[in-house]
């Protein structure tokens, strides 16, 4: 589990905010999955990469989030060719 390092300061409405944006976030994520978030095996950079784009990140501050290796790891498995397994 991540602990605060540093002090931050969040304004009471801002704070509210953030937290039912998180809420919303982590419903979509349950919905979509079809579970509990805590079943969820998900990549941190994957996760990360949703979260920004929930939160209407534009592509260019989305990779300025994730840095460069989550940027690498998103955009290699967006460059991945899907292959179906065919039924015999």
């Amino acid at each position: 589990m991540l602990q605060p390092t540093v002090s931050r300061y969040v304004r009471g409405i801002e704070y509210k905010s953030l937290t039912v944006l998180l809420s919303d976030f982590r419903k979509t994520l349950e919905r979509e999955s079809g579970g509990s978030i805590s079943r969820l095996d998900a990549n941190a950079s994957e996760l990360l990469s949703d979260l920004c784009i929930f939160l209407g990140l534009s592509d260019e501050n989305r990779r300025k989030v994730l840095g460069q290796d989550g940027t690498r790891f998103i955009d290699s498995t967006l460059d991945a060719p899907i292959t179906l397994p065919v039924k015999q």
